[in-house]
């Protein structure tokens, strides 16, 4: 069985290397940023998190759609980086936690997990879902997108994410997009317990 990723582990890939998975110039990365913000249909979100945000590549390209932005990361190194590219914004912060322990307090109008959700075993990233459920604000979104390679260490693949999140989360599934290369889905919290929660 795999096991789940820790953050030892992006310390020392971010130590090698500013940019280990080529976020910045990567054409199959900059093609996935741009259908990943279409999906958002040019929408503005009062308070938006990002997760496992990197360097800041699509932070840089989110900022822009949201009042306040939260971008965390595990690795200490990549945090830096991210708020040395995002000195500019202003609307912007940068943190880093470990999640899900470390999953910051809501309510948010949008979480985006790119590129994340399968470091971790299956336990744990159920236990992530339940905290996105918690701190979605009423009629907020989660976005999630993860290539759907076969990947060599990894607890998931992409797919196992998103067949996980659709059979187990109480959200609605508002959009799903496959393609060759990753699989997007974007839920929305529609749930009477999200209309109780506004009231209260």
């Amino acid at each position: 069985m795999r096991r789940r990723f820790h953050r030892e582990h992006f310390e020392e890939l971010y130590k090698r290397s500013e940019d280990p998975w080529n976020f910045a110039t990567s054409e199959y990365e900059r093609r996935k940023y741009e259908r990943t913000l279409d999906t958002l249909e040019s929408r503005r979100f009062l308070r938006a998190l990002e997760l496992g945000c990197s360097i800041g590549v699509f932070t840089v390209m989110l900022a822009p759609h949201c009042d306040e932005l939260l971008a965390v990361d595990t690795s200490q190194r990549a945090v830096d980086f991210a708020r040395e590219r995002l000195a500019d914004f202003p609307s912007v912060r940068i943190e880093r936690c470990t999640l899900p322990e470390e999953m910051p307090e809501g309510p948010f109008d949008l979480i985006v997990a790119s590129e994340i959700l399968y470091y971790f075993t299956e336990e744990v990233m159920l236990a992530m879902l339940r905290r996105f459920e918690e701190e979605l604000a009423p009629g907020g979104s989660l976005l999630a997108v993860h290539w759907r390679g076969e990947p060599k260490t990894h607890p998931l693949r992409g797919d196992e994410v998103h067949e996980l999140l659709e059979r187990h989360t109480r959200l609605t599934n508002a959009l799903t997009a496959t393609e060759p290369e990753y699989r997007l889905d974007l839920f929305r919290e529609t749930s009477n317990h999200a209309r109780r929660r506004a009231a209260g």
